[in-house]
């Protein structure tokens, strides 16, 4: 009997055992449960908004931008096989904590300056939220909303590649002068380039009068064809009534798009005197020259540019020459000597 009562306190016991030890995992679970609960709750980290993002809207405008570092760039995107085209270029500031975020972007005017379809405004309101970036475009009269997804993480290697071609490569002016007839005048900067075949080159032109006081500015954009040479780069400038035209300062900026365009042959320039300005132009190459820019630089006894002019055959034919005659150049008095030079458009 002492046995089996012992048994049945044993048995007791042991459920009783049972029954506390059970009670204690099911509270020691779920306090791991609560415990474990708050260390897996996502704690929201800042957006890297780094890499490319893509037009939403497949109605809408069709932009691509990439964000790199501090900057952000924009182009418009065709439905064909064409290189896309400059929208905007300016700063991008990484946004330092959670939730939506804005930023102004100023214009990077170096990159969008030179661009036909970049825009012109000084600076550009940016918000991003919820995985979109929105922004407005103006274009022919119209603003709409553009909304940006991104598309991937990874920055382009071209986009890098395309801003070490373009570091690698320099553009100076190295002289610069002018003719005066009348109320006009024709400016010409000597250009030295090399390493930017395809680039655009804008030259500032600002003329002062007698007292140093701007009266004209005029700004002339042409495409680097070669790999590199000196080139002039001259427009005309309609000045005011009743003024002089005293001196010229030319100032040149060059996009840095990174083209892979094909440098095409430099041309030695073609010497001629004031008293017969007439030029024949050679194309000892095999390939046929398209629209071929011949610009024409003056220059007096003293080795000072005193004007000149443009002419713009429609082709020059392989292994066949062009006459330039009776180009109309504005120039000064003292001109000596002109020299033509032929610039020729970088092939795809």
């Amino acid at each position: 009997m002492k046995t089996a009562g012992m048994a049945r306190h044993l048995g007791a016991l042991g459920t009783a055992f049972a029954l506390v030890v059970g009670l204690s995992a099911c509270s020691a679970s779920a306090d791991k449960a609560e415990s474990d609960g708050g260390s897996t709750t996502a704690t929201p980290e800042v957006p890297d908004l780094s890499g490319v993002w893509d037009t939403v809207d497949a109605d809408g405008p069709q932009q691509q931008a990439v964000i790199s570092g501090s900057t952000i760039t924009i182009n418009w995107l065709s439905d064909d096989t064409s290189d896309p085209m400059l929208y905007w270029a300016g700063s991008f500031e990484a946004p330092s904590s959670t939730g939506s975020y804005s930023w102004s972007s100023a214009n990077d005017h170096g990159q969008t300056d030179t661009a036909l379809l970049a825009s012109s405004d000084e600076s550009k309101e940016f918000s991003y939220a919820e995985g979109q970036i929105n922004y407005e475009v103006s274009a022919l009269g119209e603003t709409s909303t553009v909304t940006l997804e991104q598309t991937s993480t990874t920055v382009p290697e071209t986009a890098d590649a395309a801003s070490s071609d373009a570091a690698a490569g320099t553009a100076s002016v190295v002289d610069s002068g002018m003719g005066v007839d009348g109320d006009y005048a024709w400016v010409s900067a000597m250009i030295e380039h090399d390493g930017l075949t395809g680039e655009f080159a804008t030259v500032l032109f600002n003329i002062y009068d007698e007292n140093d006081e701007l009266i004209a500015s005029e700004e002339q954009v042409e495409v680097l064809g070669t790999a590199g040479t000196t080139f002039p780069i001259g427009t005309q400038v309609s000045l005011p009534a009743e003024s002089t035209a005293s001196r010229v300062d030319a100032t040149v900026s060059v996009s840095d798009y990174g083209s892979s365009q094909e440098a095409m042959p430099v041309v030695e320039a073609i010497e001629a005197t004031a008293d017969d300005l007439r030029f024949t132009v050679q194309n000892t190459t095999s390939k046929d020259w398209t629209d071929p820019r011949i610009a024409i630089v003056c220059h007096n006894d003293a080795g000072e540019i005193v004007g000149g002019g443009v002419d713009f055959p429609n082709a020059i034919p392989a292994n066949g020459e062009f006459l330039v005659k009776d180009s109309t150049l504005i120039t000064a008095e003292d001109t000596a000597t002109c020299d033509a030079y032929v610039q020729l458009e970088a092939s795809n």
